[in-house]
């Protein structure tokens, strides 16, 4: 008789999707703010960098509302979209993938009245054919009326979360379309866009001249504080029959608040941390190099989309300098030209406004800068 072994070899550090609703920590105060705001029909734009929980905070706020019963939830991913057909079918798989709930089911019955708009209705829920912008159009508005109809035959208030809505940026015409449906919703349908790029979301809500121009509040889903992240990685570390100990201190602080790179960290550490056992400094060095490592990929495919002018100021960055001293003037970096990279580096998602300073929003990026290029002992 063989016996099966009982030690686990599956880190409990998710880092390479979206988290499941109960694994979503030190959110509270954030999906308490999106309920409120849900709940009296407020338009709000939810931002932050990219892989700082966004979606994990949406598909649990979805959960939250679906175990009360007040807020039914409909969550688009608008990730690539490039036309108005792309939103539209989008839209539709969103509401195919809707629970069986009596909203659920007065979407699906809406659906059926789509047929005079040219969208074609089969068993297994409306197909949106490829179709030019004057035709996607209409097509595009009558999918954006279905929550608003659902809501009043239910009876139950909607929120409608677009997430990746940067996407429609380059999309003609798309925030205009998405105005003109939405702005007379808002005694039924709530409405989230969550996205990351900066320069993007500023193009939609911050331009004048754009149809969604000062449209939604905004909110901004911060750092995880490091009480949080540090409890977090101890529980797990425990769960599984071992102690994080001297390595969770650098470890968080590495971090820096990173929901995915906290994660991808501690599974570095937690794999050099043997069942039974304490991690020290030394599993902290072997595994941030092993992080670095496994990250490398990914780094140099950054570095080598970015002119080098945005180089040297993410390594001034990681190096903790000012983009306009006299590091930067030993890089041979002009005032003017640090000031137009350090700019397009935010833009781009690299950098963020942090603590009254600008800091490169990936830590292990910066890490890894410090580790190729910094100074040696």
């Amino acid at each position: 008789m063989v016996l099966l072994s009982r030690t686990v070899l599956t880190s409990p550090f998710i880092f390479d999707g979206p988290l499941p609703p109960d694994e979503v920590v030190g959110r509270d105060a954030e999906l308490a703010t999106l309920h409120d705001r849900a709940a009296h029909g407020r338009f709000v734009l939810l931002h932050a960098p990219r892989r700082y929980g966004k979606t994990s905070l949406v598909h649990r706020l979805a959960r939250d509302a679906s175990a009360t019963g007040d807020l039914a939830v409909v969550i688009v991913d608008l990730e690539g979209v490039l036309t108005l057909d792309d939103i539209a079918r989008r839209i539709q798989h969103a509401y195919r993938r809707l629970p069986r709930t009596p909203f659920g089911r007065a979407v699906t019955a809406a659906l059926s009245a789509l047929g005079t708009a040219g969208v074609a209705v089969s068993r297994g829920g409306v197909t949106v054919a490829p179709r030019s912008p004057a035709e996607a159009t209409p097509v595009l508005e009558h999918l954006l009326q279905l929550p608003h109809e659902a809501a009043g035959r239910t009876d139950q208030r909607v929120l409608v979360v677009l997430d990746e809505f940067q996407a429609i940026a380059p999309v003609p015409n798309a925030d205009a379309v998405l105005r003109s449906q939405i702005q007379h919703q808002r005694d039924r349908v709530s409405y989230l866009f969550s996205g990351s790029e900066q320069s993007l979301l500023r193009a939609i809500f911050s331009d004048r001249a754009r149809p969604l121009y000062g449209q939604a509040e905004q909110i901004a889903l911060g750092p995880l504080p490091d009480h949080v992240a540090a409890a977090l990685v101890h529980q797990r570390f425990e769960a599984t029959e071992r102690d994080g100990g001297q390595a969770v201190g650098p470890l968080v602080a590495t971090a820096a608040g990173h929901p995915q790179r906290l994660a991808f960290l501690a599974d570095a550490v937690w794999h050099r941390t043997p069942e039974g056992t304490v991690a020290d400094l030394t599993t902290w060095d072997e595994a941030l190099g092993l992080a670095i490592r496994r990250a490398n990929p990914e780094f140099v495919a950054v570095e080598g989309g970015l002119p080098m002018t945005q180089r040297k100021v993410a390594l001034l960055l990681a190096l903790g300098e000012p983009p306009t001293g006299a590091a930067a003037e030993r890089m041979s970096l002009s005032k003017g030209a640090a000031r137009g990279a350090l700019d397009a580096l935010v833009d781009k998602g690299h950098a963020h406004h942090r603590d009254e300073r600008v800091a490169l929003v990936d830590p292990l990026y910066a890490a890894w800068l410090r580790d190729r290029f910094g100074p040696r002992d």
